[in-house]
């Protein structure tokens, strides 16, 4: 599976000063991430990400696999922990419109598949 990475127009910030913003990208399967991937930070208001990242799906039919997307929206700092700035989960454990965009990306097999989404809170 091949997914590229969105934009994120005007991210809430944790802290005033310029930051970088950057996204863990987890696949997980019956809770349990099986594959994590991150992109490098961008800064600004509207920071985007156009980098293709592969992941290995287990065998079986991906429709009827536990299978979640889970993108973390993190902000950067230089000398202390990094911020969760929210969740998007696509795939069988998100909110309505993640569990339709992953039925949808399956579907059209080859197809790029485009979704604008809701930053959930922190935890997943």
């Amino acid at each position: 599976m091949s997914r590229i990475i969105f934009s994120v127009t005007n991210p809430r910030k944790r802290i005033t000063r310029a930051v970088n913003h950057y996204v863990v990208i987890n696949l997980r399967q019956g809770g349990k991430v099986i594959d994590t991937k991150e992109t490098k930070g961008a800064s600004g208001p509207n920071a985007v990400w156009n980098a293709p990242f592969l992941f290995d799906l287990p065998p079986g039919d991906i429709v009827r696999l536990p299978l979640v997307l889970e993108f973390i929206v993190m902000q950067g700092r230089l000398y202390t922990k990094s911020s969760v700035l929210g969740r998007i989960l696509i795939g069988s454990e998100g909110p309505d419109v993640g569990q339709q965009h992953w039925k949808e990306m399956c579907s059209r097999g080859q197809v790029e598949t485009a979704r604008w989404h809701t930053l959930l809170s922190e935890s997943p």
